[in-house]
């Protein structure tokens, strides 16, 4: 018997060794567990641990700042938000403080009821207001900080908490105006001329204002040579007062509201101011109880005329409404406190007109007197301190 040399990796028997391509693979350690002595291979540990994935902005999608969108997109965003937010989000950065109040946002604003210390309404006015709604409100010093003139053209301040001179350091910046109602406010001489700066207003409501005196008016009058609606009543007006108005309003006048002067508004005005303004369509001469129908011809020359006010006129008989018809143009007429008492039907006289429709006169006014809105001559304003 001979003897056979064992190789390395071979076999006593007379078999050849496998085939090292032939041979199985040797099986794997499983992931994450502890292999005990068998079989399997040593023990192993493995630590399964998650990479999170860098991301930067890109065009194609990435995450991006507030600070990086454009001024034009933030500026649509801020045109959404109301006054409280918009002063809110003013405070973020000096940037968006500086969009919050941009001229675009802050055109029209409504400031209705409101106190505003002195200082807020200059800083306000600075951010380019040119529609302004603020009646019944408190107005501090406007603490204007340049005399740069300001760009409003429509301005509310009925029946505002002031003063004469907080008026006169605002009027005085105002050379753009259009439309102004200072109804029930207190004023001065300086004050009427400072108005008269804005030689392009067409509306002026100064309904219940005192304090200004016969020739501060004329200078008014003079100057705002374009006026078509002017509210000048229960201004307790003199003979002096009224002498002006009729001869210095400007001929472009078409609605004018003059009522409330009681003693002081005769048959004698009303034929100048017929000669002076052929181009009347609305005419409120109300509690005058100086006029008689000797004024009835000279509203007959009116070729416009198409309401009229003689609402507690006394000494108009009720009998003598009927010549009115002779105004073919005329559509309104309120004679409230004449026909009360009556037996006489005003219909029948003149049918072709109504009568007592309109119990309140809306000329020069800047906001209609029934109904809650924050328009300002049809104007509406789109920033607003308080909501309905």
């Amino acid at each position: 018997m001979g003897v056979q040399l064992i190789h390395d990796g071979g076999t006593a028997s007379g078999t050849s060794p496998p085939h090292p391509h032939l041979s199985p693979p040797a099986k794997r350690p499983r992931h994450g567990t502890n292999t005990g002595p068998g079989k399997e291979n040593h023990p192993h540990r493995f630590l399964v641990s998650k990479r999170f994935r860098r991301t930067s902005p890109s065009a194609n999608g990435g995450s991006r700042s507030c600070d990086e969108l454009p001024d034009e997109l933030l500026l649509l965003i801020f045109r959404e938000l109301s006054l409280p937010h918009l002063l809110k989000v003013s405070q973020v950065s000096r940037h968006w403080h500086r969009l919050a109040f941009d001229q675009a946002l802050w055109y029209s604003v409504d400031l209705s009821s409101a106190t505003l210390p002195a200082g807020t309404l200059g800083r306000v006015l600075a951010s380019g207001v040119m529609v302004l709604r603020s009646p019944r409100s408190f107005l501090g010093e406007p603490g204007f900080t340049n005399d740069s003139p300001l760009l409003l053209q429509h301005m509310d301040l009925s029946h505002c908490i002031t003063t004469p001179h907080t008026l006169l350091h605002l009027l005085r910046r105002c050379h753009r105006l259009i439309g102004l109602s200072l109804e029930g406010l207190q004023l001065s001489d300086p004050v009427l001329r400072a108005v008269g700066q804005s030689q392009d207003l067409l509306r002026l409501n100064v309904s219940s204002c005192s304090g200004f005196g016969p020739d501060a008016l004329h200078h008014m009058l003079s100057s705002c040579s374009r006026l078509e609606e002017v509210n000048v009543s229960w201004c307790g007006f003199g003979r002096p007062h009224v002498a002006v108005t009729v001869t210095r309003v400007p001929e472009t006048v078409t609605q004018l509201n003059i009522s409330g002067h009681r003693q002081s508004l005769t048959d004698t005005d009303v034929q100048v101011l017929c000669q002076r303004c052929p181009r009347i369509t609305n005419l409120d001469m109300s509690d005058s109880s100086m006029l008689t129908p000797a004024c009835f011809p000279s509203l007959q020359q009116l070729p416009h005329l198409q309401h009229l006010g003689l609402s507690r006129c006394h000494h108009i008989p009720a009998a003598s409404v009927g010549e009115l018809a002779h105004i073919t143009t005329l559509k309104s007429l309120s004679i409230f406190g004449l026909v009360n008492n009556s037996t006489l039907n005003v219909k029948d006289l003149i049918p072709q007109i109504k009568v007592n429709a309109f119990p309140l006169t809306s000329i020069a006014r800047p906001t209609p007197a029934q109904g809650k809105t924050r328009t300002v001559w049809g104007i509406s304003c789109r920033l607003a301190l308080r909501t309905f």
